[in-house]
């Protein structure tokens, strides 16, 4: 098996163990129920962005360090900067879950930048239990290294049996991956 599907594969698996159960033991969450999205990671809680959940949990290992950088922002006063070092783990995050309404068409964003590693970003659309997958799809794959903050941006028609939406971020290889203005908002 070839280093692209080695990592692909480690790339799917790890994306579907953030989001089981079995891995939250593993990962560092810190919640706050009126930040909502936190997509500029100006909301913080003993050192981290609230409403993004970490794997592997980067106070247990050290293949994940997490920083604000005020260097290198789009919005707000600071980015949020993941530094990655070789491991036989996966780091990845997630965000908290969106909640949408069905037959409504949002507005999602993401500002990126890669240095050195892979960048996959997984966005998941769930029905109103949260544990049954309407539909995900890498929106972003990228091992292109820039300089440049890119921007993402789509628009996302809701089904009638999906209600929320969530974000896995996948790295792979060892780099520095900066994300900013995050946000998921309804189109009027």
């Amino acid at each position: 098996m070839g280093k692209f599907h080695r990592e692909w594969l480690a790339a799917t698996l790890g994306a579907a163990c953030v989001l089981a159960a079995a891995c939250q033991s593993d990962e560092l969450l810190e919640r706050n129920g009126t930040a909502g999205l936190n997509g500029s990671f100006e909301i913080t809680q003993a050192g981290y962005p609230v409403n993004w959940a970490f794997f592997p949990n980067p106070e247990a290992d050290s293949t994940l360090r997490v920083v604000f950088d005020s260097n290198q922002v789009v919005e707000g006063s600071h980015s949020l900067k993941l530094v990655v070092r070789p491991s036989d783990k996966l780091p990845a995050l997630r965000s908290s879950q969106v909640a949408v309404q069905p037959g409504k068409k949002y507005r999602f964003r993401l500002s990126f930048r890669n240095e050195g590693c892979s960048l996959k970003v997984n966005r998941i659309v769930q029905d109103a239990s949260g544990k049954t997958v309407r539909r995900q799809d890498f929106i972003i794959d990228t091992s292109v290294s820039s300089t440049d903050w890119e921007t993402f941006e789509e628009t996302l028609s809701v089904a009638q049996d999906e209600a929320q939406v969530l974000l896995v971020i996948i790295i792979a290889g060892s780099g520095t991956v900066w994300l900013d203005n995050v946000n998921f908002k309804e189109k009027v």
